[in-house]
C-alpha cells in the first residue's frame, strides 16, 4: 500500500474517531464520560473543563479530514494527528502510572491513541521524503 492511500485511511479513522470524541464531549459530555465511570456533577466548571478539550478535539478532527480529500493539507494533518494522539495517549500512560488502572474504556483508549499517534507519526516523517500524491 502506497504512502498516499496508507495516509488517507489513517487520517479518515482519526478523523471519524476525533469528530465521535469531540462531539460527544462537546454536545454530550455527561453520557460520554459516564461510559468511564465518570460522573459530572451540575457544576458549569466541570462542564467547562469537558467541553473546551471537547471542540479543541471536533476542530482538529474537521481539519483532518479535510485532510483525506485536500493532498495540500495531508502532511499538516498527520503531523496534527500525531500531536493530538500522542498526547492524549501519553498522557493516559503517564496517569497510569501516577494515578493507577483506569476504567477499561479509558485503558484502551490509551493503547489505540498510541498507536495511531505513532501510525501517524511514521507516515508523517515518510511524506518528508516522498510527495503525498492522491
Amino acid at each position: 500500500m502506497n504512502i498516499s492511500k496508507s495516509s488517507s485511511i489513517l487520517l479518515f479513522l482519526s478523523g471519524i474517531i476525533g469528530l465521535y470524541v469531540g462531539g460527544s464531549l462537546v454536545f454530550f459530555p455527561e453520557w460520554l464520560q459516564a461510559q468511564s465511570g465518570i460522573f459530572l456533577d451540575n457544576n458549569p466548571s466541570h462542564f467547562s473543563e469537558t467541553r473546551a478539550p471537547g471542540t479543541a478535539i471536533l476542530s482538529a478532527s474537521i481539519f483532518i479530514l479535510v485532510a483525506v480529500f485536500k493532498n495540500e493539507y495531508r502532511k499538516l494533518a498527520l503531523g496534527l494527528t500525531t500531536l493530538f494522539f500522542l498526547s492524549y495517549g501519553i498522557g493516559r500512560l503517564l496517569s497510569l502510572f501516577l494515578d493507577g488502572m483506569p476504567a477499561e474504556g479509558l485503558f484502551y483508549a490509551m493503547i489505540g491513541e498510541i498507536a495511531i499517534g505513532l501510525s501517524a507519526l511514521i507516515l508523517w516523517k515518510k511524506s518528508e521524503n516522498f510527495q503525498i500524491k492522491s
